[in-house]
């Protein structure tokens, strides 16, 4: 037992790992809550497609606004706190949607939709930065596509788990069960989290490991917010999520509506094959994280080892427009997974990036600022695609998802290329 406690000391990162896949499963389970719902809501609260685009752009509003300030509160009161107070904050947000139909139906759901978008802001950029606190820089792409899986995995385990909750004891108890989840691992992150500093868990030879591996974040005072803002990896980070996130929250907050109007489903369906397409997102994160972190093994530069990986996973994109042409259900469900499976690999990888561009005490700013500009993504084509799919259906949202991540790549390619030719501020050299 000894033996295998000082082997756990010495791989604590993973348990931290561990901790900020539990905080993506969570999250992702209390958001796709109401997209499993959403036609039996729209059917008992009586509103429709247009009314659910404006309470989904709710919660992507909310977003936009966490994601402007999340950063920066990360990055003065530290991660430990900082995803507390989110984890609790989202989680009464949650159960709060329970009481919709008492409240004001579809507007009470947009204004819980709103607070739930507010506390879960501080999900991504506080997983980043802790993965950069955390974890060396060899590692750290697959680490941060195991944390994003999670994503997935609450997305894969919401149909059937809501769908037989809802079922079983009606639409309330699913909010209320989903909701009470975040507080019990609140109880767990209070207890394991801390950072590498001031673990009292971790081995001192782990502990030398992951501080040796900061060797080049010094004089961390030195450079500015502005600096970062106006930095060119900065824009195309922004860019980049403003372009691509419209996907995965499309897929998030569409996918059962889709479903049951052009594929037939019902509720119960739902549950027991709406999870697939998110099946094949838990395997490409990792195994784009992976690939990116080999990559950098055998020699390659981090920059060019994962911008490789994100072109392959940009180029499976076009397979869109046939995912929503084809007469077989199961030929569209199989596209569907293999798109998300596309965009995980990409999400790991430009979020590695982010941490490896900047400095620690930068990181949580930035990856807000590049969350926001996908969340800002998320709100305009939710509003579209609300209108759109009202007056035309499903064919023009998914034509337009196929060239996104190639548009995306492409100003990302910009950006890299911009900060080595222009005279631009620059971040310290021993950090890029």
């Amino acid at each position: 037992m000894n033996g295998l406690s000082l082997k756990l000391a010495e791989r604590r990162r993973w348990l931290i790992i561990a901790l900020l896949f539990c905080l993506s499963v969570v999250n992702y389970l209390d958001r796709q809550t109401l997209s499993v719902l959403a036609p039996t809501l729209r059917e008992k609260l009586n509103f429709g497609t247009v009314e659910y685009s404006y309470v989904v752009a709710a919660f992507l509003a909310a977003y936009t606004i966490g994601f402007a300030l999340s950063g920066h509160v990360l990055d003065r009161i530290g991660v430990k706190l900082g995803i507390a107070c989110a984890l609790a904050f989202w989680s009464a947000a949650g159960m709060l949607h329970a009481v919709a139909a008492l409240a004001g139906g579809w507007v009470a759901l947009a204004i819980y939709r709103f607070l739930l978008g507010l506390g879960e802001s501080f999900n991504v950029p506080g997983s980043v930065k802790a993965i950069s606190e955390w974890v060396p820089p060899r590692e750290r792409a697959l680490s941060t596509a195991i944390f994003s899986n999670g994503f997935m995995i609450g997305a894969m385990i919401a149909p059937p788990l809501v769908s037989v909750i809802a079922i079983k004891f009606g639409w309330q108890w699913a909010f209320l069960a989903t909701g009470a989840a975040g507080f019990v691992l609140l109880a767990l992150w209070w207890k394991f989290y801390d950072a590498p500093e001031k673990h009292r868990g971790i081995s001192a030879a782990e502990r030398e490991y992951i501080l040796a591996s900061r060797g080049g974040d010094k004089s961390p005072e030195k450079t500015s917010v502005w600096q970062v803002i106006r930095h060119p990896y900065c824009y195309g980070l922004l860019v980049a999520r403003l372009l691509t996130d419209p996907l995965p929250y499309f897929f998030t907050f569409w996918l059962p509506e889709y479903l049951k109007s052009n594929r037939g489903f019902t509720l119960a369906m739902i549950g027991l094959l709406g999870w697939i397409p998110f099946l094949a997102a838990d395997v490409g994160g990792p195994g784009g994280g992976a690939l990116s972190d080999w990559l950098v093994r055998r020699g390659w530069s981090p920059e060019k080892a994962r911008l490789r990986v994100m072109f392959g996973a940009a180029c499976v994109m076009p397979l869109a427009a046939l995912a929503v042409r084809t007469p077989s259900t199961w030929l569209s469900l199989g596209l569907i997974a293999l798109l998300l499976g596309a965009h995980s690999c990409w999400i790991a990888n430009l979020l590695t990036t982010s941490s490896e561009v900047f400095p620690r005490h930068q990181v949580g700013t930035v990856v807000g600022l590049a969350g926001m500009g996908g969340s800002i993504g998320g709100v305009i084509s939710t509003l579209l695609t609300g209108r759109i799919i009202a007056s035309y259906g499903y064919v023009p949202v998914f034509t337009a998802l196929a060239f996104f991540h190639l548009t995306a790549f492409l100003f990302l390619s910009v950006a890299f290329r911009w900060d080595k030719m222009a005279s631009c501020p620059t971040l310290p050299e021993e950090v890029i």
